[in-house]
């Protein structure tokens, strides 16, 4: 894993996504996230910045998956030129659903500090939705907030003094800035509406000077008594958030689930490792016990050649008895027992 990391940091091009994906099954989150936060290209890049930034999703996927909840202090990380985060690269490619996949990794409590983190010129992460008209994302963003977070990210200015309800309508934007009114309560709208850049612009303004006659209709209405219609409509995105609350505790038991696999792999590993050590000292022994009965077969060969040797002598040694010899001065007979 590690020479991987430092390989796809050096190169430019995207991994062979199987091999990436074999080499994250067999990696605990813990050493993944340390990997990832320790090595770093010539700007201090990591792998998962580069790999949203280059747009590469797979990759940036494939390693959000195992991290959830334990990556907030790499998702905050920022790229040292633009001082972005990787959530904020995920909106500006587009990436609806690497954008839900790095809102759910982040912890909860952190979720909303990483929405409103800004660039070097002030923007956040909706601000750069609502500008390029990212409807679904905008709504993605909103979703996962609570009601008070929601008024108080569509509050933050750039250094322009814009918000994201400016960047829309400038842009004539009209579905994302709908989304944008209708995510807070109806009594809240009118202060966000009334809020002017350094050009003393407000969203109306700034639409009907670059002639977005849709948009200009959409703002002038929530001049007017508020519509059941908007009503209802908030109600929608409370029912979103509801669910996006749910999906992430689903999310969560998939990564603990996904952990466990994890660590029965690497316990089947051990195991394994274990059996291996076992056969090669069985291995070792086998070899020990043929040594030991071949040489156990050259002592047997040698007492049988002794044993032959013995007999030979004393088969001669009978032949010489039977010999008829001298007697001596009794009358016994002499042997001689040199032969």
């Amino acid at each position: 894993m590690e020479q991987w990391i430092r390989e796809y940091i050096r190169a430019s091009g995207a991994p062979d996504i199987i091999s990436l994906r074999a080499v994250l099954t067999t990696t605990p989150p813990d050493q993944l996230l340390q990997l990832m936060t320790t090595i770093r290209g010539n700007k201090s890049y990591t792998a998962l910045l580069l790999a949203i930034s280059r747009g590469h999703p797979q990759v940036a996927h494939l390693l959000l998956t195992p991290l959830r909840g334990i990556a907030d202090e790499l998702l905050f990380e920022k790229l040292e030129n633009y001082r972005r985060t990787a959530l904020y690269w995920a909106v500006e490619k587009g990436d609806s659903e690497l954008v839900e996949l790095l809102l759910h990794t982040v912890s909860s409590g952190k979720k909303y500090e990483l929405i409103v983190e800004k660039d070097r010129v002030g923007y956040t992460a909706l601000t750069e939705a609502a500008w390029k008209g990212y409807t679904e994302i905008v709504e993605i963003l909103l979703i996962s907030l609570s009601v008070e977070q929601r008024v108080s990210l569509l509050n933050i200015q750039t250094i322009s003094l814009e918000t994201a309800l400016h960047k829309a309508a400038y842009r004539g934007h009209t579905s994302a800035l709908q989304s944008m009114l209708t995510s807070v309560p109806p009594g809240r709208v009118s202060a966000l509406l009334s809020m002017k850049n350094d050009d003393s612009m407000t969203p109306l303004m700034e639409a009907e000077s670059e002639g977005r006659k849709e948009t200009v209709e959409l703002l002038k209405s929530w001049k007017q008594p508020v519509l059941a219609v908007h009503v209802a409509t908030f109600q929608r995105f409370a029912a979103l958030h509801e669910v996006d609350r749910r999906k992430t505790k689903e999310l969560t038991k998939l990564k603990e689930e996904l952990v466990e696999s994890q660590r029965q792999i690497v316990a089947l590993q051990e195991v394994d490792n274990h059996k291996t050590a076992e056969l090669a000292n069985q291995k070792e022994k086998l070899v020990e016990f043929q040594q030991q009965i071949v040489a156990l077969k050259a002592v047997n060969n040698q007492m049988t050649t002794d044993t032959a040797a013995i007999m030979e002598r004393l088969n001669r040694l009978d032949i010489y008895l039977r010999a008829p010899t001298d007697t001596d001065e009794t009358g016994d007979q002499l042997h001689d027992l040199q032969g």
